[in-house]
């Protein structure tokens, strides 16, 4: 790491502690976790050996996870505008969400091509939301209002439903609101005539990006509450699913960057270091939105709050001074931070931001000006570091 002018380290250890927080919580349901939010191999490897799924947002996903050989029924594919090349390789290695009608007709006759008899999933865009508001439009799902109108399947048999509304959700009340408004949606469908086995509720649970106006979720209550939920509508699903991401790695990873040059433009000082938005787009994505006024609520996942992550200078400086703390790409726009007090640097000295085990490395504008790529590492329980 000491030859690395810009890198990722994530803990294993971290990981492993958000897992058994989950477990606690939501006892008796799989874990699939989102590939998209770090797909690094080892962070794979470790959430993969103690018993997570993988949630697939593309057919290159897939493949990742066929790479780590794991089974078909440990893999769910969902993702709007899928070809039907996607949909051919997908549906024998997985189970396949179909995020529309014209896609669930495609894979159809794509399944009747590959010899049928498979099950899949459907997502649905629910008639209910987050926040105790009626839903809306989506790209992604089927409405539920249309779930009458689905072409007749031969090839393809529906036995689970997929939603997801909302990621990054504080409010454990919320959250267990949606749960069982997705638990009432899942009974009135088997009325309906449909056969459902798997339940997966999405995402929703998030992590504190910002200490001085975000408060944890509250694990413990939210427990307590799926405990109930899952009393009440027991026999409704064989399987239930949580596709976490961020919560397993958001806090697991930081980012460390050197500082290349330190310098002074009238009265302003510049502390201009490697790997900016080609390092880690978030907090440069949280400054250009500010410019266009106040971010009253994130555009997931890039942008989560005003203040993504806590910035520190690893030196002993006893001294402060503001800051302005920049990439070195040839753009106005990269920016980490501006006007912060931090303790006095010097060039040579890394920067360290949390918050950045999840949709970090993966966002960030890695080919940008052919900078060179950002490394990662990753710390074992045991303590080793490795590449």
């Amino acid at each position: 790491m000491k030859n690395a002018d810009a890198y990722y380290l994530y803990d294993e250890a971290v990981i492993l502690d958000n897992l058994r927080t989950l477990k606690q919580t939501f006892p008796g349901f799989r874990f699939f976790y989102s590939a998209k939010t770090n797909p690094n191999r080892h962070v794979l490897q470790t959430l993969l050996a103690n018993g997570c799924g993988i949630d697939a947002a593309s057919a290159g996903e897939v493949r990742l996870a066929e790479g780590f050989r794991v089974a078909k029924d440990d893999i769910s594919y969902s993702a709007p505008g899928k070809t039907d090349e996607d949909l051919r390789y997908a549906l024998p290695r997985c189970r396949v969400i179909a995020d529309s009608i014209g896609e669930l007709s495609r894979l159809d006759k794509i399944a009747g091509e590959l010899g049928g008899g498979f099950e899949i999933g459907i997502r649905i865009n629910p008639a209910f939301g987050m926040d105790a508001v009626a839903g809306g439009p989506s790209q992604f799902g089927i409405d539920y209002e249309l779930l009458d109108s689905l072409p007749a399947l031969q090839n393809v048999k529906i036995t689970s439903i997929h939603t997801h509304i909302q990621s990054q959700n504080l409010g454990w009340e919320t959250l267990a609101r949606y749960y069982e408004n997705v638990f009432a949606l899942a009974e009135n469908l088997k009325t309906r005539g449909f056969s459902i086995r798997i339940i997966n509720f999405g995402s929703g649970c998030g992590i504190v990006y910002d200490k001085s106006c975000q408060t944890p979720l509250d694990m413990e209550a939210l427990g307590d509450a799926v405990r109930k939920l899952t009393e009440k509508y027991a026999g409704t699903a064989e399987t239930l699913i949580i596709e976490p991401g961020r919560y397993l790695v958001g806090k697991a990873g930081v980012f460390r960057t050197r500082i290349i040059d330190k310098k002074v433009s009238r009265g302003k000082t510049y502390l201009i270091a490697s790997g900016g938005m080609n390092g880690f787009l978030r907090p440069a994505a949280a400054n250009i939105a500010k410019l266009y006024g106040p971010v009253s609520r994130g555009a997931e996942p890039l942008i989560s709050c005003e203040t993504p992550c806590e910035i520190s200078v690893l030196n002993s400086a006893e001294t402060t001074e503001v800051v302005t703390v920049t990439g070195n790409l040839c753009s106005g726009f990269d920016v980490f931070a501006r006007d912060i007090a931090l303790p006095k640097a010097e060039v040579g000295d890394y920067l360290e931001f949390s918050n950045a085990g999840s949709y970090a490395c993966t966002l960030s504008l890695r080919e940008f000006a052919a900078q060179p790529k950002v490394k990662e590492f990753f710390r074992t329980v045991s303590g080793e570091v490795v590449e």
